[in-house]
């Protein structure tokens, strides 16, 4: 599968970006980020990967040469009325709310003239809580740098319900929301204080400095309580992650807007949560789902795509993703259908 992607990759780079730009995708380009980071990142470092501040400056000259920056508000009003935006546009996105937005990526946006919208969680703002994704990977850098030849790795196997044949790094992987107090358990074992972690690296913003964000024009919205795979939940808690996170960002921030993107990805959400969440008495404006640029059943739900991996240049990520789409609608396959 990676070579079939390198492949598409490349023959997709050959193609000029002007023609590129006539598929209905590009009217609007939403790429995601996470973080951009000089550094190495423990509790991001097993997770996935991330740009620097070079090649992220370098994908906002290349966006900029080719694309108009639009804000939040301008999205909004456009799916309101019913009309499209400009050609060639793009709204840059980024999640979770690390402290690598107010000390990296704000501070290049605003240099740039571009703006931008925080998807955040409210349950890790302030640093209240750590996400249990991060303790996983800060689980897994502890988990390699034991000695070889230790029974820790035996003993967290077991405590993880480890699958046949599984190692304990496999099964710290597995752990999903559902499980999460799995983590915990993982960290106690390696002898990680999870709370320190917080207090001393600050992985997340404040509420301030989110606050501050808002006041130099930057967009918010929300991004679930605490980061659960929407699948794994009922619909009545996934109505209750969503509006539990955007209602919290309105009142905090007194914001006249209601946004929200989906973590992890919203693969198998049902008709019903997008009936609810876009035209219930607590309606969304706009809805974020993870799938690369495609239509969805209403035009409120508008699909992003990752932009993120330094593997793939921003001129590749880019032109793959709308020849992607482009051949998608050539075979009337662009529009995700939900149940």
């Amino acid at each position: 599968m990676q070579l079939k992607k390198k492949i598409f990759y490349t023959v997709s780079n050959a193609c000029p970006i002007n023609l590129l730009q006539k598929a209905p995708a590009s009217r609007l380009l939403l790429p995601y980020h996470h973080l951009v980071s000089d550094r190495e990142v423990p509790h991001i470092r097993h997770l996935y990967p991330y740009k620097g501040t070079k090649a992220f400056e370098a994908d906002l000259d290349y966006l900029l040469k080719h694309f108009r920056p639009v804000s939040l508000p301008e999205v909004i009003h456009a799916v309101k009325e019913n009309r499209p935006l400009s050609g060639n546009s793009f709204l840059l996105t980024f999640d979770d709310g690390l402290r690598e937005v107010t000390e990296v990526i704000a501070p290049l946006l605003q240099r740039k003239g571009v703006p931008g919208v925080f998807f955040l969680n409210n349950a890790f703002l302030d640093n209240r809580s750590l996400f249990y994704k991060f303790k996983v990977s800060l689980a897994i850098n502890a988990l390699r740098s034991q000695p070889p030849g230790t029974a820790v790795s035996g003993e967290l196997a077991r405590a993880l319900q480890a699958l046949p044949g599984e190692d304990a790094e496999a099964a710290l992987r597995r752990i999903t929301w559902r499980n999460r107090e799995l983590a915990d358990s993982a960290g106690e074992l390696l002898g990680l204080d999870f709370d320190a972690y917080l207090r001393n690296e600050r992985p997340f913003m404040t509420l301030d400095e989110v606050g501050g964000l808002v006041k130099q024009g930057f967009s918010i919205g929300g991004h679930s309580i605490d980061h659960p795979y929407y699948r794994e939940l009922s619909l009545e808690q996934q109505l209750e992650q969503t509006f539990g996170s955007v209602d919290f960002l309105v009142e905090q921030f007194g914001i006249d807007y209601r946004v929200f993107a989906f973590p992890h990805t919203d693969a198998g959400v049902s008709r019903a949560f997008f009936e609810t969440a876009l035209g219930g008495e607590k309606r969304l404006d706009l809805v974020f789902g993870t799938g690369n640029q495609q239509r969805d059943m209403l035009p409120g739900i508008l699909h992003r795509f990752n932009c993120e991996r330094p593997q793939i240049p921003i001129d590749e990520s880019v032109k793959g993703i709308l020849l992607l789409n482009g051949l998608k609608t050539f075979m009337g396959r662009d529009r995700i259908k939900r149940g």
